[in-house]
């Protein structure tokens, strides 16, 4: 077994031949006001208050943060703390939807009408629109594009999905080929890079000739890079190594390296904040997995509680839920928690029940796959013996959590729960020093 060539079933087959659906709204939204990296956003409504489709909700605080806006017309009818898809509480904004969709006033914009305006007008759009990382890092993007003086080698649009299940960002190249390209070339006049290139695994190699013909009639000069069908592939430094050879250390900003890198879905909503006037309130998501029949592509508001998706798609009772993919994932227990920015994916899987874990048998297989060239056997053993700072020293940061080392486990030792523990403590340790 070898990290360059990690082959796992990838499940995309399921829903890779289906159109896009709109998922059925829900009387009731669990709006987050944290589904970014950075500050929470402060809400501007009050219980009582009737808000707009669109209409900002929650307000950016510090330097870092992002805006949240309503994806339905209806009334806060609540605001409390409630549990995020990572198990944490976060204040949230409760909208009863009243099914009419009004929309606040959007300004729409023209291709033409681009180099009219300034670089830094075009950022304030992606930053009120709240746009962020959709790949399932969530940071916000208008901070990615504003470079300063910082001179961009290579921008990357990142299209390897190489979590298996997951073809939400396949649906978008395959559907929406031509807001994409227009959505790049918002981005180029805003960092100017030498080279723009698209990443796609070998597996969807039907996706070229969409992109090419996208590409060619919005008269854009952009690479299309065939990546191996590996995982974790679609992982940012394994991307950026791919595409331009270079290394990039865990915590390193690839900005430093000349380098930038966006995921579809958000380069898709650059598009529709810039010519539709619309901020991120929606996305597609791959709902899928071997205990649901009606599996899909689905159009779903963000802040959709899992209860209702369960009452309209009607998966096996007995499922093993997780937002995202399956292999970094959060599995879901409890069915309020709602939708976010950052949801990919919500699978049914079959539940295996209590997974028998055994003692390390030091086959060495964790340390063949890991990406970043770490030995997750002894994050579990210095974690086991709470020697948190062994587990500094061999370097735990740099770890990105894919789960390729307890999937290699023949033990099923719990490599990833020893890793993210792990890492709270070190946090814990250095802010309590």
């Amino acid at each position: 077994m070898s990290k360059d060539i990690m082959k796992i079933e990838s499940m995309k087959h399921m829903t890779k031949v289906l159109e896009i659906e709109k998922l059925q709204d829900p009387k009731i939204f669990h709006i987050y006001l944290v589904q970014h990296i950075g500050q929470i956003s402060k809400e501007t409504v009050k219980v009582g208050d009737f808000v707009k489709r669109y209409e900002k909700i929650g307000e950016m605080q510090g330097n870092i943060s992002s805006p949240v806006h309503s994806p339905v017309s209806g009334q806060v009818i609540d605001i409390k703390e409630m549990i995020l898809p990572n198990k944490k509480m976060a204040k949230t904004i409760v909208i009863k939807n009243d099914f009419k969709n009004e929309e606040i006033e959007k300004e729409k914009r023209e291709i033409s009408e681009l180099e009219n305006y300034k670089k830094e007008k075009i950022i304030e759009i992606i930053k009120n629109s709240g746009i962020v990382g959709e790949g399932g890092a969530q940071f916000p993007t208008y901070v990615k594009y504003d470079i300063k003086n910082k001179k961009v080698k290579t921008f990357i649009i990142n299209g390897a999905e190489c979590e298996p299940y997951l073809t939400s960002d396949y649906s978008v190249i395959k559907s929406f080929a031509n807001e994409l390209i227009k959505g790049i070339k918002i981005v180029k006049y805003l960092i100017n890079p030498k080279n723009i290139v698209i990443g796609i695994e070998k597996e969807n190699l039907e996706l070229k000739q969409i992109l090419k013909k996208a590409i060619l009639e919005e008269k854009m000069k952009i690479k299309i890079k065939i990546l191996p069908t590996s995982y974790p592939q679609g992982s940012e430094l394994q991307l950026i190594a791919s595409v331009t050879g270079k290394k990039i250390k865990k915590g390193e900003l690839p900005i430093n390296k000349g380098v930038v890198v966006s995921n579809v879905s958000t380069v898709k909503s650059v598009y529709d904040a810039f010519f539709k006037g619309a901020p991120l309130v929606e996305r597609i998501v791959t709902v899928s997995g071997e205990n649901l029949e009606k599996i899909g592509n689905y159009l779903i508001k963000i802040g959709t509680p899992l209860e209702h998706i369960i009452k309209i798609l009607e998966p096996n009772e007995n499922s093993k839920i997780i937002f995202g993919g399956p292999m970094m994932g959060q599995e879901i227990f409890d069915k309020s928690t709602a939708t976010i920015k950052g949801t990919s994916g919500i699978l049914f899987l079959k539940n295996e029940g209590e997974i028998e874990r055994n003692n390390c048998i030091s086959c060495g297989y964790c340390v063949e796959v890991c990406p970043m060239n770490l030995m997750p056997f002894e994050f579990a053993e210095f974690y086991e013996k709470k020697e948190y700072k062994m587990m500094a020293k061999t370097n735990i940061m740099n770890c990105i959590e894919c789960g390729a080392c307890e999937y290699a486990c023949p033990s099923r030792v719990p490599l990833i729960e020893s890793i993210k523990n792990g890492k709270e403590n070190l946090m814990k340790m250095e802010v309590n020093k």
